[in-house]
């Protein structure tokens, strides 16, 4: 049943445009609020490809009536609007076998019609963008293997957020947004183990060496947002979590623990304590926050924590503490939607696309997930 009213206007304009329209496809949470907050504050018109989001898309719009954004229902439609579009904005630039079909099928018609497409980093360390590895055993479709170096993109123009040419961390605009709440005093505690960077015996360490801090401290009450990739059956953390401590409670609306209003770590964090995480994205918003966090070391993110401006670091329980230092990153800058226009609206030639060909042939093969 559609609540929303929808209003015919006639116009004799025909298909004559002035204004750009952007494309946004996210294909999963995390980057659709990223979608949403730099469509909102952008003055260009916004679509946000909204397959298996339609839920949050109409309570978006409930929430924010007057939202200038348009929100994508299906592949069908996105074919039927495609041509109206000027650029595309993505938030991982290549292939891997867990996008979902659609979205490499869209991106696959935009490398063949020449359609500009944007790279925007999810992430504060992303392959392709900042980060490569020296693995040789290879796998992408693995939580063990590494990529053997940087992922080549697809997409024609890489967008930074952090940096002097950077538009700023898009959450920033939700600082002061959220309000007191009476909650329970907690400590977060936010992960990502599933990341090839953890060897299986820094997944154990970090595991066991979380488990007897929290059973050292059976007062405090432990809320541990799992990045959702831990919870697939082949990652080593979708076992170890299930012999935590009673004190360490998962948070999800199907899980442990949930509060009404907050969807995850990112809305957590400026109700926590203080934190416990390994390198994450989220631990800007543990600087932006202003909060104190024990940052996990190993051998695999040595280099990355060593670029990190003020940390505290642990690799075993009796190095974690309350009064760790307040967390400094170095790459929070609040987010210029003027800056980000100003990138996005950058001329891209294209004078070669043959990278459509290697996409479109891959789009040929089934891809086991």
């Amino acid at each position: 049943m559609n609540n929303f009213i929808v209003k015919g206007t006639f116009t004799s304009t025909g298909n004559n445009r002035s204004d750009s329209h952007i494309i946004y496809l996210p294909f999963n949470k995390s980057h659709f609020e990223l979608a949403l907050i730099v469509a909102e504050q952008s003055l260009y018109e916004s679509y946000i490809y909204s397959e298996n989001f339609e839920l949050i898309a109409k309570e978006y719009l409930t929430l924010n009536p007057k939202s200038k954004i348009k929100f994508i229902l299906d592949k069908n439609s996105a074919a039927g609007l495609l041509p109206n579009m000027d650029k595309a904005v993505v938030f991982l630039g290549y292939v891997l076998p867990f996008i979902p079909i659609t979205i490499n099928e869209i991106v696959s018609a935009c490398l063949k019609v020449k359609l500009p497409i944007y790279e925007i980093p999810h992430g504060m360390f992303q392959t392709g963008i900042n980060l490569a590895d020296d693995s040789k055993l290879i796998s992408t479709h693995s939580h063990y293997f590494g990529f053997g170096g940087m992922l080549p993109s697809i997409s024609d123009k890489k967008l930074q957020w952090f940096g002097d040419k950077g538009f700023g961390y898009p959450r920033t605009i939700k600082k002061g947004s959220y309000k007191t709440r009476q909650l329970p005093k907690f400590t977060l505690i936010t992960s990502n183990t599933n990341w090839y960077l953890y060897s299986p015996k820094d997944k154990r360490t970090f595991y066991a060496e979380i488990f007897d801090y929290a059973n050292s401290n059976p007062a405090e009450i432990f809320i541990w947002c799992v990045h959702p990739a831990e919870l697939s059956e082949q990652a080593f953390s979708s076992n170890a979590l299930d012999y935590r401590p009673r004190n360490i409670y998962l948070y999800g609306i199907d899980k442990d623990i949930y509060f009404s209003g907050i969807g995850g770590s990112d809305d957590l964090i400026p109700y926590c304590e203080y934190g416990i995480s390994t390198v994450t994205t989220c631990l800007l918003d543990y600087e932006l926050y202003n909060k104190r966090v024990n940052l996990f070391r190993c051998d695999g993110v040595d280099d990355l924590i060593k670029v990190i401006a003020e940390k505290h670091t642990f690799s075993k329980s009796s190095e974690i503490s309350p009064d760790a230092c307040f967390f400094r990153t170095g790459y929070l800058k609040d987010f210029d939607p003027e800056t980000y226009d100003h990138l996005l609206s950058e001329e891209i030639i294209i004078s070669d696309n043959l990278k459509h060909n290697y996409l479109s042939s891959f789009l040929a093969l089934p891809m086991s997930v």
